[in-house]
């Protein structure tokens, strides 16, 4: 049993420093790599400045853009109102009876002169007329 003890006791002396000399190896290698980082982000910074300058020049011209297109979007949205009142207006006076009596006024009319026209020139003075005229 002493002899375990022994070798665990010269295996931790043997380990701690090693295990020691492994994380101030790992810190060091840490601190380069945020230094690197640091670097890097320095370099960079006056480049995001300017990204993000344009970016919101850019949003801000999307912005603008958009206040347009709803304005369109009104104007359009209020012409289909009063397209809609006007056709409603229509449809109301077409569906009224003195409109529903004048088409078929209109309609009777224009059958009368059809038929008249037609039997104007089926008849026979109807030709001869026309060729009398064409002499």
């Amino acid at each position: 049993m002493n002899v375990l003890k022994i070798i665990f006791l010269v295996i931790a002396i043997v380990s701690v420093p090693l295990l020691a000399l492994f994380l101030i190896r790992l810190v060091l290698k840490l601190s380069r790599g945020v230094d690197h980082l640091n670097r890097t982000l320095d370099d960079a910074r006056p480049q995001f400045i300017v990204l993000l300058k344009n970016l919101n020049q850019a949003v801000e011209e999307v912005n603008g853009e958009l206040e347009r297109v709803g304005q369109m979007t009104g104007e359009a949205q209020a012409m289909l109102e009063l397209t809609e009142s006007s056709l409603r207006t229509v449809d109301e006076a077409l569906r009224s009876p003195v409109a529903r009596f004048g088409g078929m006024l209109a309609g009777f009319a224009t059958t009368t002169l059809l038929f008249r026209g037609i039997s104007h020139r089926l008849s026979p003075r109807g030709r001869r007329s026309r060729r009398g005229g064409a002499k």
